[in-house]
């Protein structure tokens, strides 16, 4: 593991293995660590993980997008490698996806797990929009109101299936951490013209793109991937059954399964 410099900001980055380059890219709340166990059922590859801004090692320049922080940084680092296999999983799929709709030239195929763009929804479904809207509102109350604690909560409870008070206090103080970074991703997957602008791009993609989603996860993980396969022809869709919204980590190896056979 290492801290490098990459436009100017601190990220910390992991690189194993080698052969075609694959880039890998985690959930909100984790850190590039956390993916470690679905790489390592991955058939061979030359590995790279970064933490997403303001997680993990990686520094978040708060006067830009978050979002648009991520992406940067992975086309530098795709730059350097050549075109990759890229993976996202929930906001780090809604970075995968950005980037491949920004630079198609250094993606060389695409694995979305429940990308979290509320925002396509505003147009595609908007009553999904609204229920979705009120479904967070314990979360977003707290965070306005600067009470992370309920926030984190809130936030656990839908998403990771877990309770705050009952994870191991590192992790715990990590959660309490970062749990503000989720209302700096709200302009790139919750407002309209975020979503008007993904919408738009699908129609042109054309990097083969699975996108996965669990049987488990809440509605509105449906509902966002009927949007985005509806408006996305190159977009194929599968459901793994048992899995919820933190597939990647607790069905590492069904999603390998699934992801090894498309990046084939």
């Amino acid at each position: 593991m290492a801290v490098e410099m990459i436009n100017g900001r601190r990220v910390g980055v992991s690189r194993k293995g080698t052969g075609a380059p694959m880039l890998l890219l985690h959930c909100a709340l984790a850190h590039r660590g956390a993916l470690l166990p679905l790489v390592a059922t991955l058939p061979p590859r030359a590995f790279t993980l970064f933490d997403l801004p303001g997680h993990g090692e990686s520094e978040f320049d708060r006067s830009a997008d978050m979002q648009a922080q991520a992406v940067e940084t992975a086309a530098s680092l795709l730059e350097a490698s050549g075109p990759a296999d890229v993976f996202g999983h929930s906001f780090g799929a809604t970075v995968a996806l950005k980037l491949a709709l920004e630079r198609p030239d250094l993606v060389r195929s695409l694995c979305l797990y429940e990308p979290v763009y509320f925002s396509v929804l505003a147009r595609g479904n908007p009553a999904a929009y609204a229920v979705e809207a009120e479904a967070s509102l314990p979360f977003t109350k707290a965070s306005m109101a600067g009470d992370w604690p309920a926030a984190a909560q809130a936030f656990l409870a839908r998403w990771g299936g877990e309770d705050l008070a009952t994870l191991p206090p590192a992790q715990r103080a990590y959660i309490l951490k970062t749990i503000p970074l989720i209302m700096a991703s709200e302009p790139s997957i919750i407002a309209p013209e975020s979503g008007e602008a993904v919408l738009a791009g699908l129609g042109k993609l054309t990097v083969p793109t699975l996108l996965l989603k669990g049987a488990a996860s809440p509605a509105v993980i449906a509902e966002i991937a009927g949007v985005l396969a509806q408006n996305g022809p190159s977009l194929r869709l599968e459901t793994l059954k048992g899995a919820g919204h933190m597939g990647p980590l607790t069905h590492a190896a069904d999603v390998a399964a699934l992801l090894a056979g498309h990046i084939a």
